[in-house]
């Protein structure tokens, strides 16, 4: 009997393990599958940022702002994100056959091409859910009054007068998002100037925001946007506060309605 044991061992250990590595493995990857579909969506309150229909994207600054602003490595990560990096069942493959070094690699080589064969309004969108897990966005809404400081303008706020308050005219180094009632007008040169007002001054101050014509979309050219009011949202940079006019001017590298 205890050949045969012996025998029977030396025939199946090797299997026995390979089964308890895979049964291991499907329970990292169910546990891994269970705290995605849990623990993230409850952090994000929604999921990911919901865009809406884009009419203006400024694509040199959408690609500089991807290039130098520091967002690769986050982007990286969050294409890896979106892509799966490697399904269940090709990491089961990888980790049976000792092979899990190529991971990495699979990922520089999927996100590299992701952003060489996608256009500016994917990256864009992408670079947007990015900069909102980072926390570097100002939030602000101009019919409601309320601004939303990040992390960091939170706390240097905080030092200084220890309130954490801040008016959008002093959010000169952040980016920001603005969210309004616009009124649209189109100049001799193709360029379309938004404006919208926000504040209680008497006479309000106002947003001003120049679409320079040639990254207008398709679609904006539409005569009744010039005819009244429209929500939109911008993404961009404060350039100017001009105190006599009462006019805070931003660079805009994306405009949603």
């Amino acid at each position: 009997m205890g050949v045969i044991d012996g025998q029977w061992w030396g025939l199946w250990w090797p299997w026995l393990v390979v089964w308890a590595v895979t049964a291991a493995s499907v329970a990292v990857l169910v546990r891994y599958a269970l705290l995605r579909a849990g623990g993230p969506r409850r952090r994000r309150r929604g999921g990911r940022t919901v865009h809406g229909m884009c009419f203006f994207l400024h694509e040199k600054r959408v690609m500089d702002l991807y290039q130098t602003g520091g967002f690769s490595a986050a982007l990286e990560q969050e294409v890896a994100d979106r892509i799966n990096v490697t399904s269940g069942l090709g990491l089961l493959g990888r980790l049976g056959f000792g092979s899990g070094t190529a991971r990495r690699d699979v990922t520089k080589e999927r996100f590299t091409a992701y952003v060489r064969t996608n256009t500016p309004i994917t990256v864009i969108r992408l670079l947007m859910d990015t900069m909102r897990k980072e926390d570097v966005v100002v939030h602000a809404d101009l019919t409601t009054g309320s601004l939303v400081p990040n992390r960091a303008l939170a706390e240097l706020l905080r030092e200084r007068d220890g309130s954490g308050r801040v008016p959008l005219t002093a959010v000169m180094s952040e980016f920001v998002s603005v969210t309004g009632r616009f009124t649209a007008l189109a100049s001799d040169g193709g360029d379309i100037v938004l404006r919208a007002p926000y504040g209680e001054g008497r006479p309000p101050a106002h947003v001003r925001i120049t679409c320079e014509a040639a990254w207008v979309r398709e679609g904006f050219q539409d005569a009744e946007y010039f005819t009244g009011e429209f929500q939109a949202r911008c993404l961009g940079k404060v350039r100017t506060w001009n105190r006599t006019r009462g006019e805070l001017t931003l660079d805009p590298i994306a405009i949603f309605r």
